[in-house]
């Protein structure tokens, strides 16, 4: 991708490749050292490579205590992460491997948080955790000083993407050896799920923009696990240099994070509900939980291995899932980008419905991985939309022999995801009347 957009030249590759075979090292940090690429280049194409929104400077700069404080310095340097902010039962960190599962579930351990990782690059990581926690930096970046620091200008001009993991805009373009490959695209219903219209004369209000993220429905579907309890008090100070601190120091999560990995350590069996009685729970039901149950359940009726997702701001994050093999503690881990092309993007920005082959990405590799599944040879993604808004995300797939939803199937899907739009906009009405 470098080589692509200009940023370094094929000798440059071939003098960093014999630098990292002499001294070792990551390759991005290689290409740091060398100063052939400033932090800020560097962290917007490893969110491009890995699909994960990044963490710039600018966030770690401006780290919450509250945050902070949730890791001893000991924790902070062994996973090589500093926390960033709280924000609804969940924890925004940057790490600089955000699809090593392991590091995501002891954090989640640790501080009884769900982890969303934001990828940075590790000069920068160390720096932040020395300033912190007042831990020293591996000795190999000492002599950077205080150049990783996320206030300062970037050494080469960076535009701002227009969404985070995107590359900047090539200084000096370099054209690609081969054509990009065509994305496939599967089957797809005919008609469009159609959102349910507010009943103004009975007092239900339209839902609110994204933007504005205190509306009663980001209360429903951002509380993505009644499981998971408030365990801090959430604190907006920024986080300040710490005094040096022993490697040594006691490792002390939260209050109740014994607790949280039990509970995640349950395994819940999804009794199947015909689409009938999956859309009768679904109108008569009282909390969001109620609809998320009953959408497993028609799910665990229709497909051999489902989850159900949280949509927010061009993300979907994991909350449930179901399957022979499926870990349903790490699907919290999972964390969907909607603006790069997957089966995901294409059901959102599509007529809510994609049914075919995976897209080979990257992505679906790693979301393969949390699932603890092969790749199937077709998979389901039906959107759950407020009028243009999505808010759910239902992901299925068969295994075996058995084949593909049939298109009879698929349309019960839609009456389902139709019913769970409709329960959320009375939920969201209510609420309101309160």
């Amino acid at each position: 991708m470098l080589l692509r957009d200009g940023r370094i030249t094929p000798a440059q590759l071939e003098e960093a490749i014999a630098f990292q075979a002499r001294d070792g090292g990551r390759f991005g940090t290689v290409l740091f050292e060398l100063g052939l690429i400033d932090l800020d280049a560097l962290t917007v194409y490893l969110g491009l490579e890995l699909g994960i929104p990044i963490a710039s400077g600018a966030m770690l700069e401006r780290a919450k205590r509250a945050a902070v404080r949730l890791l001893t310095p000991e924790q902070a340097y062994k996973h090589t992460c500093v926390p960033l902010i709280v924000q609804d039962r969940r924890l925004i960190a940057a790490v600089d491997e955000p699809h090593d599962l392991g590091t995501m579930d002891a954090l989640a351990r640790i501080t009884g948080y769900r982890i969303i990782p934001r990828v940075a690059a590790e000069v920068r990581i160390y720096y932040y955790v020395e300033r912190y926690y007042g831990v020293p930096r591996p000795t190999r970046f000492l002599r950077f000083g205080d150049t990783p620091r996320g206030d300062q200008p970037p050494a080469q001009a960076l535009p701002a993407p227009p969404l985070p993991g995107l590359p900047p805009v090539a200084i000096r373009p370099i054209a690609a050896p081969h054509p990009a490959p065509a994305l496939r695209v599967g089957r797809a219903a005919s008609a469009p799920p159609v959102a349910p219209e507010p009943d103004r004369a009975a007092g239900t209000a339209e839902p609110a923009e994204p933007a504005e993220l205190a509306e009663p429905y980001d209360e429903i579907a951002l509380e993505a696990s009644d499981m998971l309890e408030e365990l801090t008090t959430a604190d907006d100070s920024p986080a300040e240099a710490a005094p040096p601190a022993p490697l040594e120091s006691t490792a002390s999560g939260p209050v109740g994070a014994a607790r949280v990995s039990e509970v995640r350590a349950a395994v819940q069996v999804w009794e199947p509900l015909s689409v009938n009685e999956t859309i009768t729970a679904i109108t008569g039901a009282t909390d969001r939980g109620v609809v998320a149950e009953a959408l497993m359940r028609h799910a665990a009726e229709v497909f051999d291995v489902a989850a159900l997702l949280i949509a927010r701001d061009n993300l979907a994050f994991g909350w449930k899932a179901l399957g022979e093999g499926v870990d349903p503690s790490r699907i919290e881990c999972a964390v969907i980008p909607l603006e790069m092309p997957s089966i995901f993007q294409q059901a959102v920005v599509g007529d809510g419905l994609y049914h075919g082959p995976p897209t080979p990405s990257a992505l679906l590799q790693h979301w393969y991985k949390v699932l603890r599944c092969r790749e199937p040879s077709h998979a389901t993604v039906v959107a759950i939309s407020i009028r243009k808004r999505v808010v759910n995300l239902l992901y299925g797939h068969r295994t075996g022999d058995r084949p593909p939803p049939s298109l009879l199937e698929l349309d019960d899907l839609r009456r389902v995801t139709d019913a769970a739009a409709a329960a959320y906009v009375r939920l969201i009405a209510g609420a309101k009347r309160r």
